[in-house]
């Protein structure tokens, strides 16, 4: 009895990590693409959508005047001054793959990079 019970765990260990694998090469190929663009949006509105294979340096007003610094470098982005009390969004540093953001919740940024 405790035999039986011992494979059916195994079986179940083996199963999930099966599953585990699929979902994380699924993952990968979704979000493989080559980072192209960055787009900028505020308060749930795209205000901007800039090139990530030109260097820029620019300001965004969020939501209240607030204000945030983003850089887009060799072609990754990250938020370098922001307004808001806490700074989260300067301490998430730099993101350059499909898929990744950048939230800045006082002043409802979100910068997404995005493919072709």
């Amino acid at each position: 009895m405790e035999l039986k019970k011992k494979k059916k765990e195994v079986i179940l260990i083996v199963v999930i990590i099966i599953i585990s694998c699929i979902l994380l090469l699924v993952n990968h190929f979704l979000f493989s693409k080559p980072a192209r663009q960055v787009t900028i949006s505020v308060d749930g509105e795209i205000i901007e959508t800039k090139n990530l294979d030109q260097d820029a340096d620019f300001v965004v007003k969020g939501y209240n005047n607030g204000t945030n610094r983003i850089i887009i470098k060799n072609g990754t982005v990250h938020v370098s001054e922001a307004s808001c009390p806490d700074k989260i969004c300067v301490h998430q540093g730099t993101i350059n793959h499909t898929g990744e953001s950048i939230v800045c919740l006082p002043n409802r940024l979100i910068a997404t990079i995005t493919g072709d």
